[in-house]
């Protein structure tokens, strides 16, 4: 861990502040400031440093008295770092990251209160005030639909799940994950806009069975047209290899 501090410091001290439109003499010692460079270090893969960014833009600044895209921006990173321990021998760390990112995008308060602050606090290009909300939203739905699949709680409704899903897409024609943040410094981005969130609907919806709801999605989205899927068919083992094949690759993230 001090070795990741050392080298958040170096790079915090070095890096340049016109690379994301910033003022040189405003300094980087702002909130959003912090998370730009947070952003642009997760598109880089570079996750511990990205969570340094973050964890000094909450600790460290003091332009911004709430910090809910700071923990949505947490809740990303602890999902994809939790993706490097898959197959290995450490998957007790994929429950751990998985669990803290639910425990972020679970962060609600004061949700609106901030996008208005920060609709005056960040005037960079790619300020977005309150695109974290969609941000958050859409990956506690993720955590939440994902947990069901791993450790079913008869607690947990997943049709419930499901049902917000679907109403996400419907509230969010225009979602893109890159809305509201600067690319990485070679332009790298995360692709991942509502024809996503809605082909894993359809996913979610063949994984638990509900094939005539999940070929109706797909059929709705213009890439997956040429399947030319009947969704009228009643669905048994003889006929589901359209539909699944049509279903790969069947992860989101």
């Amino acid at each position: 861990m001090k070795k990741v501090i050392f080298v958040y410091f170096i790079l915090f001290l070095s890096c340049d502040p016109g690379s994301f439109g910033l003022d040189e003499n405003i300094g980087i010692y702002s909130y959003h400031d912090g998370m730009a460079f947070a952003w642009e270090s997760f598109f880089e893969d570079d996750y511990d440093i990205a969570i340094a960014y973050i964890n000094s833009s909450i600790s460290e600044t003091q332009d911004e008295q709430y910090f809910n895209s700071a923990y949505t921006a947490l809740g990303w990173l602890y999902l994809f770092k939790s993706n490097m321990f898959l197959g290995t021998e450490y998957p007790d760390s994929v429950d751990y990251y998985r669990d803290q990112a639910l425990i972020e995008f679970s962060y609600i308060e004061n949700e609106q209160e901030a996008a208005i602050d920060y609709n005056t606090g960040c005037y960079y290009d790619h300020c977005c005030p309150d695109c974290f909300i969609a941000d958050r939203e859409i990956g506690l739905l993720y955590s939440e639909i994902e947990e069901y699949f791993i450790s079913p709680n008869e607690e947990e409704n997943i049709n419930d799940l499901v049902d917000d899903l679907v109403l996400f897409v419907g509230n969010n024609p225009t979602y893109d994950f890159m809305d509201g943040k600067p690319p990485g410094n070679n332009g790298e981005e995360l692709d991942l806009n509502i024809g996503d969130i809605q082909f894993y609907l359809s996913h979610v919806y063949f994984r638990l069975g509900r094939f005539t709801e999940s070929c109706i999605e797909l059929n709705n989205l213009e890439d997956y047209k040429n399947c030319n899927l009947d969704c009228t068919i009643n669905w048994d083992n003889s006929n589901l290899d359209a539909l699944l094949e049509c279903l790969s690759p069947s992860t989101l993230f």
